[in-house]
Order: structure tokens, then C-alpha cells, then sequence
């Protein structure tokens, strides 16, 4: 990956806001500078919060998004890898998602409405990580293996091993060039 690409962030604002907050760090980026953690460089963070799609998380406290931001990365990684999510980090989600209640309210023309009852917008998030993980479709989510990537992803397809066509292309030219 590139600079550049580091500040377009095509990859949020887009799929899931859980997804947003979990690719908030670039895993080997290739430039020689290891690891890329948005929230540990102004410009980032910024630009993150300009494009995330849940706009309320999005004005969060940094520390509140770290704190946040390790948890759920820890529980969509175990969930990726098929893996049960570690006793600590479900303790944790729990009861972050515990403070955005949500009530159930029966309309007139028999539709089910979710409403959130207070909250902040971290404890909401948590509460979508929670469904996210729990739903059936969980099996969709995987970790980019491309090099200098790590994004978490929904699968489309069956074998999708890659988040963007662009992963896909440098995995690829990766493998070509590696000595057989």
C-alpha cells in the first residue's frame, strides 16, 4: 500500500461500522515503518473520522476507541481465524454493549422497531460487534492475507481470499515473484 492510500482509506465508510473501527490499523505496511495505527498519527485519525460511516463513533475520544478498537479487533481476528472469542474480550463487549439497551417497540402495522435506549456510540458499536460476530452470515468475515493489508472483510463469494481487487493483484504478484 501506499501513502496515499493510507489517507483515501478506500476500505471505510462502506461495509460495517465495526469493520471501520477493526481497519483502523494497517498490518506490515510495506513501507518500511511496520505497523500503520490511524489513531496514532493526527492526519489519520482525522481523515478516518471524515469517512467513517457511523458519524457518532467517529467523534468518539481516541481513548475510548483504542479501548474499544482492541476488543473488537480480538473478537473479529478469533472469529476469522474460527475460533471462540476469548473469555475477557466477550466479558468486555458485553458489557460495553449492556449501556446502549435496546428496546423493542410494536408498531401500529405490526412491524418490530429496535430502538436504542441512551448509550454512548461506543457502547453501540459494541452492541453491532456483538451481532455481527453472533450472526450466521459470521462466517463471511475473514483478515486480508495480502501483503501489507490485514483488513478485516465480509466475503461476497465463496473464495474470496482478498478485501479489494487490489489485495488480490499484489498477493498475486507476490507469489510470482518469490523463488520457487
Amino acid at each position: 500500500m501506499t501513502t496515499r492510500e493510507f489517507s483515501d482509506m478506500p476500505w471505510i465508510g462502506h461495509e460495517h461500522p465495526v469493520l471501520d473501527l477493526t481497519n483502523t490499523v494497517v498490518v506490515g505496511s510495506g513501507l518500511g515503518r511496520g505497523d500503520i495505527d490511524f489513531f496514532a498519527d493526527p492526519g489519520l485519525t482525522a481523515a478516518w473520522r471524515a469517512k467513517a460511516a457511523d458519524r457518532a463513533l467517529a467523534q468518539s475520544r481516541i481513548v475510548e476507541l483504542r479501548s474499544l478498537r482492541t476488543l473488537v479487533r480480538a473478537a473479529v481476528d478469533a472469529r476469522a481465524e474460527g475460533r471462540p472469542l476469548p473469555e475477557p474480550v466477550r466479558e468486555g463487549l458485553n458489557g460495553l454493549a449492556a449501556r446502549a439497551p435496546v428496546v423493542l417497540q410494536l408498531e401500529a402495522d405490526g412491524e418490530l422497531r429496535h430502538e436504542e435506549s441512551g448509550g454512548d456510540a461506543c457502547a453501540a458499536v459494541a452492541r453491532q460487534a456483538l451481532t455481527l460476530l453472533s450472526e450466521e452470515g459470521s462466517d463471511r468475515l475473514r483478515r486480508c492475507d495480502a501483503p501489507s493489508c490485514g483488513m478485516y472483510f465480509l466475503r461476497t463469494r465463496k473464495d474470496q481470499a482478498w478485501c479489494t481487487v487490489g489485495c488480490g493483484n499484489r498477493a498475486r504478484a507476490t507469489r510470482r515473484r518469490r523463488p520457487g
